[in-house]
């Protein structure tokens, strides 16, 4: 009997030339196309730099993400920075209430 070892998908900040910053699980990365699940777009933190946002999560204050959208697919051909989270981010990054106009 075989048996399968869930993999985890890492938590990722993806930096983008062309559609902005987002942060989800990393699905898949091919050429210049990354897919995530549970991807929220980041239009506003408080913290120094996403560096930041990716090590310890955003600041108290005027964040504001939007809500989660089951898969978002970013092309971007000028290419990505990507930056893996730490748990304490991502609990941080989930708790931020989802900015509506």
């Amino acid at each position: 009997m075989k048996t399968t070892k869930k993999i985890k998908k890492p938590y990722v900040i993806v930096r983008s030339h062309t559609a902005g910053v987002h942060a989800g699980y990393l699905e898949s990365r091919k050429g210049d196309t990354v897919v995530l699940s549970q991807s929220r777009r980041l239009w506003k933190w408080i913290g120094a730099s996403l560096y930041q946002v990716a090590n310890t999560g955003p600041g108290n204050g005027d964040n504001r993400f939007g809500g989660a959208v089951i898969k978002t697919e970013i092309v971007s051909p000028q290419g990505f920075e990507i930056a893996h989270c730490r748990p304490e981010a991502i609990k941080a990054i989930h708790a931020v209430p989802e900015w509506k106009v």
